[in-house]
């Protein structure tokens, strides 16, 4: 039976795995944030092969059919974070690690990093160490990062007319 559970774990899906991908993007980005943007940092912060990939799409290489489905699979899996990660944002905001705040004008949620004992304790600890060096990468390959609207980012690194094919 251990081994069966262990085929069915998902490490993507792992609450303590998103919480530090989670902590890691919002103390890179030193802001407030838009949920929903949340959802694309994490698919190219979880591993290294994504991570890369992002420095292709950015660096407007001709993708290939495989790296055109890449693009599709990770834009999509974005989409699908969003909830887990506003699960773990709620849990977060409970456990008094971050403050939620709902923002009318944009139909979305600010995300504010609140730097209190444990937030400090995991810093000391060096839990969050790879993930941050690894989102303060993004964010030098991608302009003004943390003032992007979550369309504009999408067009940043999908490109305008896939992400337009792919959301209808």
């Amino acid at each position: 039976m251990n081994s069966k559970k262990r085929m069915m774990f998902i490490l993507e899906e792992d609450y303590y795995f998103i919480t530090i991908k989670i902590l890691s993007i919002l103390t890179a980005l030193e802001c407030d944030e838009d949920h929903r943007k949340l959802g694309i940092i994490f698919e190219f912060i979880k591993d290294e092969k994504n991570f890369n990939f992002l420095q292709k799409l950015l660096n407007n290489k001709e993708l290939d059919l495989f790296d055109n489905e890449r693009a599709i699979k990770i834009f999509c899996e974005s989409k699908l974070d969003v909830s887990v990660i506003k699960r773990v944002l709620f849990f977060l905001e409970k456990q008094e690690m971050l403050e939620l705040s709902r923002n009318i004008k944009n139909s979305n949620i600010n995300v504010t990093l609140k730097k209190d004992e444990k937030f400090i304790e995991l810093v000391n600890e060096g839990i969050l160490d790879d993930d941050l060096k690894r989102c303060r990468m993004v964010k030098k390959l991608i302009p003004r990062l943390r003032s992007l609207k979550l369309d504009t980012l999408q067009t940043k690194i999908f490109g305008y007319n896939e992400v337009e094919k792919w959301e209808d």
